[in-house]
């Protein structure tokens, strides 16, 4: 406590001022030496609910992962969890945790939907890991890849799925093997759509969201027909597509106009490449169930945001929905 004879001190420095405001000065010195941890310290980073996390090396890509799993608040169904694969998982798991418990809940005390979610990402990446993804998401032959390792590790990428990641999550949770689904957004999406024309039996579903398709080259369809497209799929498993995009990719904003950027944008016909690809494969494919969505108003940054609501409910859909709903 401060004495007396130290507030006749301080007043003795500021003659007139009243002992009220003298104690208010006192106070207001001794808090601003006080350590700034003490009163600024940054809090500890928030972590998801429900959400764990482990590293796992891959001796097909030569790179670390970072898996986070969100754990929902559902129990397991008899046959499993059904699982979903997320891509660029730094950036996107926090949304679709979000989508995956509100989306099909009318309330907060109803019970949740039990969909596993893993989020693959890379360790020290913020949200984006620009190079690690342009590596393992591209197709190798592409015609836009540049040397080897900057891009066209998408067989790799997929088979580090298949055989490391898949075998470790069914040792660490309850999962239906029957299904599997594969999300995936822009480059993610470019490669979304190569595991599906080239290891369809991977997974039973499969979300393209804004699917980099102009990496194939000026006519994408054309290159994606020299797969194998004979490969028959087991009886019962065909595959499902969601694939998507945001209404405005294609058309240049106010500040984009008669730039070269805006050339590039519409070069690259995000849209057009989405519709074109969907009516495609339906033609090709008349037993798979294809769904393709235009997001009114969205372009490609904003699109993830209505696609994540979009996707839970197209994992929803029984197995056997009538197609084209």
């Amino acid at each position: 406590m401060t004495s007396d004879r130290s507030l006749m001190c301080f007043a003795d420095l500021w003659p007139g001022m009243s002992r009220r405001m003298v104690l208010f000065f006192v106070a207001l010195m001794v808090f601003s030496m006080l350590p700034a941890a003490s009163y600024g310290a940054v809090p500890d980073e928030v972590t998801l609910p429900g959400a764990q996390a482990f590293m796992l090396e891959s001796p097909e890509t030569g790179r670390d992962y970072l898996i986070q799993v969100s754990v929902p608040d559902a129990p397991p169904p008899d046959t499993g969890y059904p699982v979903l694969y997320l891509l660029d998982g730094n950036a996107y798991l926090p949304l679709m945790q979000v989508a995956r418990d509100t989306v099909t809940r009318e309330s907060p005390s109803e019970a949740g939907n039990p969909l596993l979610i893993v989020a693959i990402g890379y360790p020290d990446a913020d949200r984006f890991a620009f190079e690690q993804r342009a590596a393992d998401y591209t197709p190798p032959g592409a015609a836009r890849n540049r040397a080897e390792g900057q891009h066209g590790g998408a067989t790799r990428f997929l088979a580090f799925i298949n055989t490391r990641l898949k075998p470790e999550i069914a040792r660490r949770f309850q999962v239906d093997p029957d299904k599997e689904a594969l999300f995936g957004h822009s480059f993610g999406g470019l490669f979304v759509t190569h595991v599906l024309m080239t290891a369809p039996e991977s997974f039973e579903r499969y979300i393209a969201i804004s699917p980099s398709l102009w990496w194939y080259g000026d006519d994408p369809l054309r290159a994606l027909s020299e797969y194998d497209l004979a490969v028959d799929t087991e009886v019962g498993v065909a595959p499902r597509l969601l694939i998507g995009v945001g209404s405005l990719e294609q058309t240049p904003g106010e500040s984009e106009r008669g730039t070269p950027k805006a050339e590039v944008r519409r070069s690259r016909a995000m849209v057009d490449n989405v519709g074109l690809m969907a009516e495609w494969l339906d033609s090709l494919h008349p037993d798979w169930d294809i769904q393709a969505k235009s997001f009114p108003g969205e372009n490609h940054g904003s699109v993830m945001w209505p696609a994540a609501r979009r996707a839970v409910e197209f994992l929803q859909q029984d197995s056997n929905v009538v197609r084209g709903q």
